[in-house]
């Protein structure tokens, strides 16, 4: 077998390994291949000391791969069983991401989906046991945060975690409005009198009915004449808006917010 995988590697610069005959794929310089297709490839098992340490390899060499089988090393250079990679400095653990209790998401699923939990405010005594246990951890031992119509906030650092707060709409008052001077004035009127007619004659224009007397001291038609009030202004002021309420509200799309709280 050794001798025929190096013919293939001289003649053809690739090599095949597998239970049966078949074409080398022209594309690989090692090619795998079993019939019936059920076996898989076995990496080089090893024992790492530490992600920026080489051993048990002599040194860093870039693109090696291995099965790190070892505990070891302290953070932030400790190892885990698993699939490493070198980068010619260091190992470099292969792994997809896996979210972790509390993590949130903003998602366009409608419903509880592989551990995420939808936070509409429900009570955590509906939840499963393991999910509700989660919970309670992260501080939420009665009821969820309710994300119904909010913005994510990052803490400042002296407000609750989940505390729901503010609000989508503000009113200005009269300091919020710029530093304007209103002023005016109506014009002068200047100095004037009022006259009237006393013992008017009797008639209806005059208020008096025909046939009747005045209710004066004599019969005498007199006109005179108010004391006069001088020149003067008046005074005037200003009526600004409504005090409607000002929106927060900037466009935007809307998405269900969730928490993962695992299975």
């Amino acid at each position: 077998m050794l001798i025929l995988l190096t013919i293939l590697f001289e003649i053809k610069a690739q090599v095949k390994i597998s239970n049966s005959s078949g074409v080398i794929n022209t594309e690989s310089v090692l090619h795998l291949e079993s019939t019936p297709n059920n076996k898989g490839l076995l990496l080089t098992r090893i024992s790492l000391q530490a992600t920026n340490l080489a051993a048990p390899l002599a040194s860093h060499s870039a693109g090696m791969v291995v099965y790190n089988t070892a505990t070891a090393g302290t953070s932030p250079n400790n190892v885990t069983p698993g699939l490493y990679y070198n980068n010619g400095t260091a190992w470099v653990k292969l792994s997809t991401k896996k979210p972790q209790i509390g993590d949130i998401k903003n998602s366009f699923q409608s419903a509880d989906h592989n551990g995420w939990y939808l936070l509409n405010g429900r009570t955590v005594s509906t939840l499963a046991v393991n999910p509700r246990a989660r919970a309670s951890a992260l501080g939420f031992a009665v009821i969820l945060p309710d994300a119904t119509d909010r913005y994510l906030k990052n803490t400042s650092g002296s407000d609750n975690m989940g505390t729901a707060s503010g609000s989508d709409t503000f009113t200005l008052t009269q300091a919020n409005l710029p530093n304007v001077t209103f002023t005016g004035t109506t014009n002068t009127t200047g100095s004037h009198t009022h006259t009237y007619t006393d013992n008017p004659a009797n008639s209806t224009t005059n208020g008096v009915a025909a046939g009747t007397n005045n209710p004066v001291s004599n019969a005498a038609s007199v006109n005179d004449t108010t004391a006069s009030s001088g020149a003067h202004t008046h005074s005037l002021s200003f009526s600004l808006g409504s005090s409607q309420a000002v929106s927060l509200k900037p466009d935007n799309i809307i998405t269900n917010v969730f928490i993962y709280l695992g299975n």
